[in-house]
């Protein structure tokens, strides 16, 4: 809490008197300073950022990326990746996984030989499904 005219008091207790200028020699303005700026007149004027579209936006990002980014855009849940298949030895297992986009399923026909680009797989085929890939 701020307390009223605190500032008068204190230059009160100073010596000066109202009336007087400020300074070593009496000589400092006797108007107040207007503050310039603290007070709403109109609105300012900031120039707007130009909208763009959703397919610059995502061009040239990971797929796993671009499905993040554009489920945030739109308000939809994060995308949910599933393993669907793991197959083959253990020193060369392949993998299929699934995405699940705001309620829907998305599965490549084919499996990677890694979870990171099954997973990639997954998130090319929605972008592709909309015509974003």
């Amino acid at each position: 809490p701020t307390r009223p005219r605190f500032g008068l008091k204190m230059l009160q207790k100073m010596g000066w008197s109202p009336g007087e200028g400020l300074g070593k020699n009496k000589e400092g303005t006797l108007e107040p300073l207007v503050p310039d700026g603290l007070f709403y007149s109109q609105p300012e004027q900031f120039p707007k950022k130009q909208p763009v579209s959703l397919v610059e936006d995502l061009s040239g990002k990971h797929p796993v990326m671009a499905l993040t980014e554009l489920c945030t855009k739109f308000g939809w849940s994060a995308p949910k990746f599933e393993v669907v298949d793991n197959s083959g030895p253990d020193h060369k297992k392949n993998f299929l996984m699934k995405v699940i986009v705001n309620g829907q399923e998305f599965q490549p026909s084919t499996a990677a030989p890694s979870k990171k680009q099954a997973k990639a797989d997954a998130a090319a085929l929605f972008l592709e499904s909309i015509g974003l890939y």
